[in-house]
C-alpha cells in the first residue's frame, strides 16, 4: 500500500511530473493554483520555502542536490504528511493536512510539497506567555497554560509518535487551551519513548521557558510530563545542565555564522 495514502479520505492523481495526494473534497484545481501562486513568505532557507497562500501554507523543498536524497530517503521527505495523519488519527492536534506533491521522472523524485491549513490567529507558546506576562497574568494562569501544554505534550507522545524538535517555536495556540504542533518533518513515528529521548524534549522545552520563568513554576511542569513515581527533584539538574550545553551549542553556531557572513 502506498504509505501517502494513509488515510480513507484521501485521493490521487497526476498532473505532469507531479503526482499529487489531497483531500478528497478540496478541488484539485485549488491545489495547483496554490501551487502557483508566489505567496506571501514565512520563512525561507536554501533547503525549503514555506509560504501562506490565502487560508493555506505551502512548504516547498529544494535543495539542490535533493534529488538524490529525496529518492533514496523517499520516506523520510515524507514524513511530515504520514506524521500529520498519524497524529489527527490520535486526536493530537495538528495544522490539517490538505495536500502532498512529488515530482518525478522515471522514478527518481525531483522535490516535494505539502500544503497545510493555515493557523490563522494562532502564535507559539512562547510568544504566548510572553504575552500573558505583558497583561500583568498570575501564578494561576501562568500554572494552568503549563499544566495544558503539558497534558498536550503527554497525548503526543502517548500516540506513539516522537517529535524530535518539540520547542515552543514549534507548537502553536490561539487562547492557552488548545496546542498545534508544527515542523512535522521531526517527528518519528513508533519505536519507544526512552527516558534519553523524553530527557531531549525536556530541555528543548525548558529551554524556550526559562528566560520567563523559574524553577518554581517549571518544576511541576516538568513532573507532569514525567512517568507516575519519577521524581522531580533528581530529573530537574539533568534537564538544567542539558539547557546549558543546548544554549551554548546554539551560541556557538550563531558566532561561526556571524564570521563566515
Amino acid at each position: 500500500m502506498n504509505e501517502l495514502l494513509c488515510d480513507e479520505h484521501l485521493r490521487e492523481f497526476r498532473r505532469g511530473l507531479g503526482r499529487c495526494y489531497c483531500r478528497k473534497e478540496v478541488r484539485v484545481e485549488a491545489v495547483w493554483d496554490a501551487l502557483a501562486h508566489s505567496g506571501d513568505v514565512l520563512k525561507a532557507s536554501k533547503k525549503a520555502r514555506v509560504m501562506r497562500v490565502g487560508n493555506w501554507v505551502v512548504k516547498e523543498q529544494r535543495d539542490a542536490l535533493g534529488w538524490l536524497k529525496y529518492t533514496l530517503k523517499r520516506s523520510r521527505y515524507r514524513r511530515a504528511w504520514v506524521a500529520a495523519h498519524h497524529l489527527r488519527h490520535h486526536n493530537v492536534l495538528v495544522p490539517e493536512p490538505v495536500a502532498f506533491i512529488e515530482y518525478s521522472v522515471a522514478g527518481v523524485i525531483l522535490r516535494n510539497t505539502m500544503v497545510s491549513a493555515y493557523l490563522d490567529g494562532c502564535r507559539n507558546v512562547e510568544h504566548f506567555l510572553q504575552a500573558l506576562a505583558k497583561r500583568g497574568a498570575g501564578r494561576d494562569t501562568i500554572e494552568l497554560f503549563l499544566r495544558r501544554l503539558a497534558d498536550a505534550v503527554n497525548h503526543l507522545c502517548a500516540s506513539g509518535a516522537y517529535h524530535a524538535d518539540l520547542s515552543g517555536k514549534n507548537i502553536f495556540t490561539l487562547d492557552g487551551t488548545r496546542f498545534y504542533f508544527i515542523d512535522l518533518e521531526a517527528v518519528e513515528i513508533g519505536g519507544e519513548y526512552t527516558d534519553a529521548l523524553r530527557l531531549k524534549n525536556h530541555i528543548q522545552l525548558y529551554d524556550s521557558f526559562c528566560d520567563q520563568l523559574n524553577d518554581t513554576l517549571l518544576a511541576p511542569f516538568l513532573q507532569h510530563m514525567l512517568p507516575a513515581g519519577a521524581d522531580a527533584r533528581l530529573w530537574l539538574p539533568r534537564v538544567r545542565d542539558g539547557q546549558r550545553e543546548r544554549r551554548a551549542r546554539i551560541d556557538r553556531i550563531h558566532a561561526r555564522r556571524a564570521q563566515t557572513a
